[in-house]
Parts: structure tokens; sequence; C-alpha cells
């Protein structure tokens, strides 16, 4: 019979896949593949601040620090200015040194007037114009129909992979989050230099085009660490409201001591560049691509065409997916994790599937079946003995 003691030792977590949060760095070991890796990437990036709000549309004025976010001037600038930007924008406009930034350099433009609109929501034609400007590309490129010419080269550069907005349409936060990751692949004009390698220093594009970001500032995170109460948080940098993610949300340093109450313990890392505490819990935000959860392994299934590389496993109720490398070796026979343990993991709820189950074939096919819900992948998990 199954037995659960009433104390976590958290001596006894163990970080079975070497990675951390998803802006840490062996998540990138693989190519990236779905969309909570690309959202990842650019959190990872620090061109957005978290997960949450994918299908809200965004302001002029919060596109422009993205977009600065995304250039070569990403570092360099100040959030205080002491002039206006523009007709509509004084020194005290939210993002006005963003805006500045952005005009100056012809990533986005004012409408008659001189008004830049902040407030107003961001368009297919800002998204294409923005994403070309980045690879260098300016107006003298686009004579005579510079809206539909801009489109049309947005288009054919496979720019708008994935952006679910057409054109003159207001785009959404993820249409944002897939333009810009696939701006970082491209190579920018007149060069045989990749975007995204030339702005983010150890970034790597892989030979499928996809970004792998397995260095990038990996020497600069520490962590798992593990908190039963509010006096095991041992944060070495000032905590303020701009710098704590809970499940890739960002939040309040009350809600991560309210978390560790209402679940017992939290799971967190901290990144000592940008001074971050990433954080993850068990609650259940809507907006969270990922989660934290704890339970028995159930089952563990292995290809056909390979029996020692499991391709998914079912944790209590839930199934999951295998993705990741490592993760495929914790799992398989060679690794730590056997069917009956209880283990704490966290996973990425972004995968639409439900189920996955092997053809004749000894392929994976993918099938929906209410009757057995998918949640996700697995992207790590830790093993105790004695979880509450």
């Amino acid at each position: 019979m199954r037995k659960i003691s009433h104390i976590i030792n958290k001596y006894i977590i163990v970080l079975i896949v070497a990675i951390v949060f998803f802006d840490l760095s062996r998540v990138y070991s693989r190519p990236l593949k779905t969309d909570a890796d690309k959202i990842n990437a650019l959190i990872l990036l620090n061109i957005i601040e978290d997960s949450g709000n994918l299908e809200t549309n965004v302001t002029r004025a919060e596109f422009s620090k993205i977009i600065v976010k995304s250039s070569e001037s990403k570092n360099k600038i100040s959030d205080n200015i002491s002039e206006a930007v523009c007709t509509d924008v004084d020194a005290s406009t939210p993002y006005a040194s963003y805006i500045k930034e952005v005009l100056d350099k012809g990533y986005m433009f004012t409408y008659l007037g001189g008004f830049f609109k902040p407030y107003d929501f961001v368009t297919y034609e800002d998204l294409s114009r923005a994403c070309l400007a980045l690879l260098s590309y300016t107006n003298e490129d686009f004579r005579g129909n510079q809206v539909i010419l801009r489109n049309q080269k947005f288009k054919s550069m496979g720019l708008d992979e994935n952006v679910k907005a057409k054109d003159s349409e207001l785009v959404s936060k993820e249409d944002i989050i897939n333009g810009i990751y696939n701006t970082l692949k491209e190579y920018s004009k007149d060069s045989n230099v990749i975007y995204g390698e030339k702005i983010f220093d150890k970034l790597i594009i892989d030979s499928d085009k996809e970004l792998n970001a397995s260095e990038y500032k990996a020497s600069n995170v520490v962590g798992p660490f593990f908190a039963r109460s509010e006096d095991e948080l041992n944060i070495p940098f000032e905590v303020t409201k701009q710098n704590v993610y809970i499940n890739l949300i960002k939040c309040d340093i009350d809600d991560l001591k309210s978390d560790i109450v209402n679940y017992g313990y939290i799971i967190y890392y901290l990144d000592l560049d940008l001074k971050n505490i990433m954080a993850y819990s068990e609650r259940q935000d809507i907006a969270s691509q990922v989660g934290l959860r704890k339970g028995y392994i159930y089952k563990i299934y292995y290809a056909a065409s390979n029996m020692l590389v499991p391709y998914r496993v079912d944790i209590d109720k839930y199934k999951y997916m295998i993705d990741s490398e490592e993760a495929k070796f914790a799992f398989s026979a060679s690794g730590s994790f056997k069917e009956d343990d209880y283990i704490i993991y966290l996973y990425n709820k972004m995968n639409e599937v439900n189920s996955a189950y092997l053809d004749d074939d000894g392929k994976v096919i993918y099938k929906d079946d209410e009757s057995e819900p998918y949640n996700g992948s697995i992207i790590t998990a830790f093993s105790s003995n004695e979880v509450k």
C-alpha cells in the first residue's frame, strides 16, 4: 500500500533534468518546437515579461518596449527622459523612452500631426514594419505602396509564420511573439548573419532554424531551491514587484509567500544577473503555460521501434508526452524514475492534442479522446521519498 509521510525533506529533492525555468539553461538544448518554447525563449531573452494574456491586444506604447528589447539598443535605454517625444507623448508618458527609440530608429512611425497614438492597439502593419526594420529594411526598400509591399515581404520571408492576424487586423500578444521569434531566426538584410545571433551573445540558431539558447545566461542562474516556509526563502537581492515570477507569470512576493502556505512548498530559481525569482507552485492560473504537480507514476510508455526510449508517462490521472532528451533518459530503464514512484514535476500544458498512441508501424499518432485527457509535456521532475 502506498504511504506518504508528512514532511518534504529538501535534502532529497533531486533535479533530474538539468534545466531551470524556461529562462534558464538546458530546456533549450534541443530545437524549439512548441508555442510554449517560443514564449519562453522571448522571456529568456528579456524581450517579453511573462506568458500571460496571450490572446489580448497590445498597445503601441507596450509594443515599443518589446521592439527595443529585440534590438541592438536593448540595454541602452533609460526609463526616464526629460522632454516630449511627439505631439501626444510627453516625458511622463509610460514607455516614453522606448517610444523615442523606435521613432528614432524607424521601427515605428507617427501619424499625421506627429501623433504616436500610444494607447491604440498594434496592427498587422505595425508588426510587419517593426520586424522588417529590425532586419535593416527601410522605406527605400519599399518604393510604391509601402504598406502592401512591406506585408508582401513580411509574408514571403516567412516572418508571418503562426501569426493568426491578417492584413489590417489587430494582432495579439501571441502574434507578436511569433513575429519576433521568426525575426530572430532570419538573416539581416544583405547579410549572412542571423539577426538573433548578432543581437544576443551566445544565442544559437540550429541548422533547422530553431532557437537554441542552451548556453545563454546559464552560468548566472542558480537553483533549484526548495522552500517550505517564508524563512527558507534565501534571496540575495532586493525583491520588488518587477522581479517575482510564479509559473512564468509576473507576481508579487506576497503571492509567493501565500503559495508556500497554501501548498506547503515551492521550488524556485534565481537569475543573479537579472535579479529575478522564478518560482513554481501548484497554483492553477489559466494564463500560465506551465505548472507544478506531484503524484505517482502510474505507467511509462515505450516506443515499439525502440523499447529503451519512453515517449509518454501517466502520473495519477494525467497523461504527458515526454518531450526533451533529458526527460526521456530520466524516465527510461537507465534513469531514476520507475512506475509507482512518487515525484514532483514541472509540466508544460501548451500541447493541443489529447492522447498519443502507437500505430502499426511503431510511430506515435495523436487522437482526440475525452476519456484520456492529455496534459502537455513533462519538462522536469523532482523525486522525494517523503512528500506530504
